[in-house]
Order: C-alpha cells, then sequence, then structure tokens
C-alpha cells in the first residue's frame, strides 16, 4: 500500500496550495460583504480545477478522484468556501454523464471554464435527509416536462445557471423519482438566498419551479432511477467535504504552532507549555486519521469499489474534527482569536456548516450502522 502522492500529484499539491495562499487567503475576508468575483471562478477553470470530473472531449481533464481530493483540500487552506465550486462542478460532471448529448455538449464545457455554475438540487423544506419522500413533481406534457415545486439549502442558488432538480414522476418513494436539468434562467424560476453564518460564497438558498417548461430531452438517464444517482454523487463528495475541512484546519493548526512559537508568558514560548502543546498534537493526529480515510474513499472511488460506509464515516469525522481543532486554535490566540481580524471565527462558522450540509452526524452514523448490521435492521432504508 503506498500512502505517497506521485509526481504528478504532489505538483499539483504544490500549484494548488500557492495559488490558495497568495491568491484565495488574502481576499477571502471579503466575501462575507461583497459578491464572490466571477474572475476567480474563470481562474478555477484556467487552472483545470473545475474539470477534473470532466470527459477530455467535453473539454475536461478525468482526474482521479485522488487528484481531486488533493485539490479541495489545499483550496481550502486559502478559503474553505472556495472548494464549494470544485465540489459542484465534479457532481454536474457525474450526472450529466447520463444527459442527452446536447445538454453534455452545451453545459460540460462551460463547466469546466467556469462559464457556468449548475447546482444540484434535492433538499426541499419538509424533506431533508428522508430524501426518498420529495414531493417536487414534473409531469410529462406532450415534448416537455412541467415541473413544480420548491428546493432548499442549495448550495449556489443564488447564482448557479443551471440545475439537476430531483423531481417525483412516478410513484412514492425513491423509485419515482427523476432527473431533470432545469436552465435557471427559463420562465417560472425564482430564488431566494439565505443569510448564514458561514459558508457566504455558497449563495445557499431556494428554488422555486412554478410550471416550469423544460424539454423532453432535458431528463437524465431512465425515469425513476434519479435517487440512485443522488446517492452514487453523495459518497465521492463526502470524502471531498472532509478534505476541505481538514485543510483548513491544518492551515488553523500550522498558523497557530507558529504563533505558540513566538507567543510569550511567564518568560516562557506558549509552544514550551504542554497544555498548549499537548492540544495541538491532538489534533494533529485526529486530523491525520481522517484524512487517510478520506483517501482511502476516494482510491476506492478510483478503483469502482464500494465505498459507501467509509464515506459516511470520513463526512461524519472530517468537519468534526475540524470544527474541534479551529476552534481549539481560536481559543490559543486569546481574545485576538475571537475577534475578525483573524481568521478563526469565520474558518469555524464556513465547516460547521459542512456537519449539517450533504448528511448530519446522525444520518452518517445510521448508514454505517445499516452497512455493519444490514437493511434488516436498520431505521433508515
Amino acid at each position: 500500500m503506498d500512502f505517497k502522492f506521485d509526481d504528478e500529484q504532489q505538483l499539483l499539491q504544490q500549484v494548488t496550495n500557492k495559488y490558495a495562499l497568495t491568491r484565495l487567503a488574502p481576499e477571502a475576508d471579503r466575501w462575507k460583504d461583497e459578491p464572490f468575483a466571477p474572475e476567480i471562478v474563470k481562474e478555477l477553470g484556467d487552472l483545470g480545477i473545475l474539470g477534473m470530473r470532466v470527459p477530455a472531449e467535453y473539454g475536461g481533464s478525468e482526474a482521479s478522484f485522488v487528484a481531486m481530493g488533493i485539490a479541495a483540500e489545499e483550496l481550502a487552506r486559502g478559503d474553505f468556501n472556495v472548494s464549494y465550486f470544485l465540489q459542484l462542478s465534479a457532481i454536474a460532471a457525474k450526472l450529466l454523464d447520463g444527459a442527452d448529448e446536447e445538454i453534455k455538449r452545451q453545459w460540460l464545457p462551460a463547466i469546466a471554464s467556469g462559464d457556468s455554475i449548475v447546482a444540484f438540487a434535492l433538499t426541499e423544506p419538509g424533506v431533508g435527509s428522508d430524501a426518498a419522500n420529495l414531493t417536487c413533481s414534473a409531469r410529462r406534457d406532450g415534448d416537455d416536462w412541467i415541473v413544480n415545486g420548491e428546493k432548499s439549502s442549495i448550495t449556489f442558488a443564488g447564482s448557479a445557471d443551471g440545475c439537476v432538480v430531483f423531481c417525483r414522476t412516478g410513484g412514492p418513494g425513491a423509485r419515482g423519482i427523476s432527473m431533470i436539468f432545469v436552465p435557471l434562467d427559463l420562465p417560472g424560476v425564482s430564488r431566494t438566498k439565505y443569510a448564514s453564518a458561514g459558508g457566504h460564497l455558497s449563495e445557499r438558498g431556494s428554488l422555486f419551479f412554478d410550471d416550469v417548461r423544460v424539454p423532453a430531452n432535458h431528463q437524465i438517464g431512465v425515469e425513476g432511477t434519479g435517487f440512485i444517482g443522488a446517492m452514487e454523487a453523495f459518497d465521492f463528495n463526502r470524502a471531498i467535504i472532509a478534505l476541505a475541512a481538514i485543510g483548513t484546519a491544518s492551515q488553523s493548526l500550522d498558523e497557530t504552532i507558529e504563533y505558540t512559537k513566538t507567543r510569550e508568558t511567564f518568560g516562557q514560548p506558549l509552544a514550551k507549555r504542554e497544555g498548549v502543546a499537548f492540544q495541538i498534537a491532538e489534533h494533529l493526529a485526529l486530523l491525520h486519521a481522517t484524512r487517510l480515510l478520506s483517501y482511502e474513499v476516494l482510491a476506492l472511488a478510483d478503483a469502482g469499489l464500494p465505498h459507501t460506509s467509509e464515506a459516511a464515516m470520513c463526512k461524519w469525522l472530517g468537519p468534526k474534527q475540524s470544527v474541534e481543532a479551529i476552534h481549539a486554535c481560536l481559543l490559543l490566540h486569546g481574545w485576538t482569536g475571537y475577534g475578525t481580524d483573524l481568521p478563526f471565527v469565520q474558518r469555524l462558522n464556513d465547516v460547521m456548516g459542512l456537519e449539517v450540509g450533504d448528511g448530519t452526524p446522525e444520518i452518517m452514523k445510521a448508514i454505517i450502522a445499516r452497512e455493519a448490521f444490514g437493511r434488516e435492521f436498520s431505521s433508515y432504508k
């Protein structure tokens, strides 16, 4: 078992790290009050970040899942929220793989270049973790689908150009759900953005569909297979989320280590005090273990092997361990750590959002238990 990145992966790590720390980090604080600069999305496209899971024939690089994890981890050292662009581009590429050729040729190159952002709309106001019971509907009307309903807590609801909408096209349960691609400039589409403590770049919000007419060829895959597509996208992305959280926490620990070497109390640097050094050592160990688990998930995905349970493990552990590490860094900086001049409060709020997003800790544990005990013993099928 080889734990070392190869030469190409190391180069990706170095280039992405440099971009994150020199380009993203200095401006991360701006986006709390300003719209995100579209030129940075284009830069991510030019760097090849957004096309990592897009097929080469549509302008992407078909990079490995492990490579995608490297990029997410390093980007998040500069700005955790920028990793959302990588996540959503990869999910869109995965789902649009089953779309009509016309849709793929129009949208996949635009995703890879940063010209278009495509959202993923599964959650609804009364349907979060119990996604198989969604109510947003699509009915056939001649050569069109008519989409009606509301989707909530959608990443990039405020800025996406298109969206893969999970709709009920058949009977109850998971087998009645299909995927419909909806350009968000169509008549009948409206949106709102939420006010959140963190994750400002994600422009999380609601999408509303009021008799939105979409051509029939905008259906993705076979009717009734939408829920399967959603779950497959969740699995690999849970490891990406974990690595992005770990990247932010690792950067916070690096900065805190340097701070404790120079900050003196009672004639000695903080770093010489076991109460400080042991805290940091503990977080380094826990993050390292979770990081290895996350890359194991991505290696399994690259090999085409099952990884649902492992993905749930790292989605639970990654944000949890990262929130705890960032919180410790904040406290070790004292009152200055709690202020807005340093990045710890914002990082804490940003990463905390992914303890909820893409599956709560309770759902992750339920998935792990279901895989361990068998579905017949699970409350969640």
